[in-house]
């Protein structure tokens, strides 16, 4: 599962507060993520951490924790971008209690610890980081069945005299706009705002957008960026934010059970 035995934070925006793919849309209220970025060790790369994952998904039925079952998982692999880490972990918790149960279970059982050093094994996770999320925007149509998507990440500062009603503001100047370039490409899509309960990195918040893959991200995209109507978003975003970004592609390990 990995743990949360790391504390520099170097994460960029981790995401999902629902069930990856199809049920994004259907959460009504803040759930807690706990993302780690990790670098592989000397001699290892994806396929090793494969072999853990598939130790990992055929044994976390056996750690006696309700809320573990209900946990799920993600990778994100960097794909474009000045990303410092090989690849990003996530789980997903339905609240912070639920993460807090999840965790002591798994790292009090031989089980979790077995999983745990077979993770340890392959990578190190140099950052971590607990948020919860804010969806901003979702379209009726569901996300794309298979298990990959491509994820637009966006780890965001306020700039000095800002505060988050100025984000607010630049997000309702944005979703019109955004939901026109939707419709007319007929893209699906979720979005999201993260907030920080534990963090390292010093990051105010995250912004994360999700597409089903680079086309329908690059169709969506052309269709938002062609409208005049987005210059007064932009200004508003740019003057309340200072923003790194980063895309990925993003898999699941363990579907969220809601």
């Amino acid at each position: 599962m990995l743990s949360l035995r790391t504390t520099t934070a170097v994460l960029y925006a981790i995401l999902f507060n629902v069930s990856f793919f199809a049920t994004a849309q259907a959460a009504e209220s803040p759930a807690v993520v706990e993302g780690f970025g990790c670098n592989f060790l000397d001699g290892k790369d994806i396929n090793d951490l494969d072999k853990a994952i598939d130790y990992y998904t055929a044994r976390r039925s056996k750690v006696d924790s309700p809320e573990l079952q209900k946990m799920g998982s993600v990778v994100w692999v960097p794909y474009r971008g000045n990303v410092a880490v090989d690849f990003v972990w996530i789980n997903n918790n339905i609240t912070l209690n639920g993460w807090g149960k999840s965790n002591l279970a798994f790292e009090s059982s031989k089980e979790g610890q077995a999983m745990q050093q077979k993770f340890d094994e392959v990578a190190d996770c140099v950052g971590s980081s607990l948020q919860t999320t804010e969806v901003l925007f979702s379209t009726d149509e569901d996300l794309a069945d298979d298990d990959e998507v491509l994820i637009e990440a966006y780890r965001c500062h306020l700039r000095p005299g800002k505060t988050m009603a100025d984000s607010d503001a630049a997000i309702a100047e944005w979703r019109p706009v955004f939901e026109k370039a939707v419709e007319a490409t007929n893209a699906a899509t979720v979005v999201f705002r993260r907030l920080p309960i534990i963090s390292g990195s010093g990051f105010d918040l995250n912004y994360v957008v999700v597409w089903d893959d680079t086309a329908t991200y690059a169709m969506a995209s052309s269709a938002f960026l062609s409208n005049p109507a987005n210059t007064r978003s932009g200004e508003l975003f740019a003057a309340a934010h200072s923003c790194e970004s980063a895309m990925f592609k993003g898999r699941i390990v363990v579907p969220w059970d809601n």
